[in-house]
């Protein structure tokens, strides 16, 4: 019975063509951020692999020198952007794309892709998950309005109701009628849309299909429950007007109001250093230059290491310095950038929690975490690229410390050298793995799911002839 009225309510909801092109429109708008996003991202992706085939034979091709002076010359590192950007480019637009690896310096992500984007990109809404969770509500609302609150009005329901047909079943069929209409246009198209496109580029395997299966089920989710709240308001209130009202107000509180008195709170509960303080931190506990109270001490030191008497007993002092003091480098940026990446880790944690109060919260955090565009995910490629320029500098150190070199002397070396530090590849984590930030939106997603379920099932005890 539920489906024949599914299949009622739906011929209802495609006859209302207020209700029915608003839908058509988001629809065919998800559609075509999807395609813009998607051809950014593999222009994006192909001038960054050119790049980095250009400065891997450039790094290759330095010619003879000190192997010091090569890890200062070093490379620069590209990050991939996400297969399943076009979905949720999350922080991708705001965040860097590559970064200069150089010995002494962990070195800031440049090329942020928001300094290139266009007006409508600027906007805010111009991805398929800003818009969905930004205009989804407004739509599954005037759906939800169109199927209860002017059927009651005409005396349709009393007359259904009369018929002995069961409140729940006439409840749950407009629910499901409005959330397979919604995520049948919203969400299923544009997740094949995605996997079609990695299937072209050559990118879906397993962990990209899970993390679009995710993706989905949060979205739909997300649908599924404002379908619920949207019936049970229009039935829980009292007439057409009323009921309009109070749909348009909760669209304005969940999806606009709410995320910005979020974003809010978190600045000012956790708030983030300037980077300028990191900065001069850094430069304060790891210095390109030492004094020369430093250097005595630093000679001091490798005198105890090495365990000699003299200076002149250690190969080649000048290396065995500066290895020194990169390796004290690499404490000092694990404690200062290692700190305040995790006061940004916090900040997401934080607004994760908050989508208790708005699904549409919890639906933005969930999103961006299972496209693999948070900050969690940036965070991993910084990660990797900085363990990738310590092993560079440290293996160009080692050779210079494994040949005598003293005074104005320079050990030298040459491609066979270059040619052995392998080339930088960026394997992005697999689902699950360092999104724990994120927890918190999965949970207030289901929370909001079942307490959606119960709202509708209490109103549809309540509802009598």
């Amino acid at each position: 019975m539920i489906l024949s009225l599914v299949r009622l309510e739906l011929a209802i909801l495609r006859r209302d063509r207020r209700a029915w092109w608003s839908l058509l429109a988001l629809a065919a708008l998800v559609l075509l951020s999807f395609g813009a996003i998607a051809s950014q991202a593999h222009r994006a992706n192909a001038e960054k692999q050119a790049v980095s085939a250009a400065e891997r034979a450039r790094w290759v091709g330095q010619g003879e020198k000190d192997p010091h002076s090569a890890a200062h010359y070093s490379i620069f590192a590209f990050k991939p952007s996400p297969a399943l950007a076009p979905l949720d480019p999350g922080v991708e637009p705001f965040v860097g794309q590559s970064v200069w690896l150089e010995a002494h310096h962990q070195n800031d992500m440049l090329y942020r892709p928001q300094q290139n984007a266009s007006l409508l990109q600027r906007i805010g809404f111009a991805s398929p998950s800003a818009l969905i969770t930004g205009f989804g509500p407004l739509i599954i609302f005037l759906l939800a309005f169109t199927l209860v609150a002017q059927d009651r009005e005409r005396g349709t329901m009393r007359l259904a109701l009369g018929a002995a047909v069961h409140p729940r079943a006439i409840v749950m069929s407009k629910a499901v009628a409005v959330w397979s209409a919604a995520a049948g246009l919203l969400v299923v198209p544009v997740t094949l849309a995605a996997l079609a496109w990695a299937v072209l580029g050559g990118a879906l395997g397993a962990d990209l299909f899970w993390r679009a299966l995710v993706w989905t089920g949060i979205m739909a989710s997300y649908l599924a429950l404002l379908s619920a709240v949207g019936i049970a308001l229009s039935l829980w209130l009292g007439n057409a007007r009323l009921a309009l009202t109070g749909l348009f107000g909760l669209w304005i509180l969940f999806a606009l109001a709410l995320p910005r008195v979020a974003s809010g709170t978190v600045e000012a509960a956790r708030p983030l250093p300037s980077s300028q303080a990191v900065r001069q931190q850094l430069a304060e506990e790891a210095p390109t230059f030492w004094s020369d109270e430093q250097a005595a001490r630093n000679r001091a030191l490798l005198l105890r290491r090495h365990g000699v008497s003299r200076i002149e007993d250690i190969p080649n002092p000048r290396m065995a310095e500066l290895d020194l003091m990169e390796r004290h480098s690499h404490a000092v940026f694990d404690r200062v950038l290692g700190g305040f990446y995790a006061k940004v880790a916090s900040q997401d944690r934080l607004f994760a929690t908050l989508g208790f109060l708005s699904p549409t919260i919890a639906a933005q955090a969930a999103s961006a975490s299972a496209a693999g565009t948070d900050f969690s995910h940036h965070r991993d490629f910084i990660d990797v690229a900085e363990r990738y320029r310590r092993d560079l500098v440290n293996r160009m150190n080692s050779d210079g410390m494994a040949h005598r070199a003293h005074g104005a002397e320079r050990h030298t070396n040459d491609q066979s050298l270059w040619s052995q530090v392998p080339t930088f590849a960026y394997p992005p984590p697999a689902l699950g793995n360092g999104s724990s930030s994120a927890l918190p939106a999965y949970a207030a997603l289901l929370a909001w799911l079942v307490a959606a379920a119960i709202l509708l099932a209490i109103v549809s005890r309540r509802l009598r002839p």
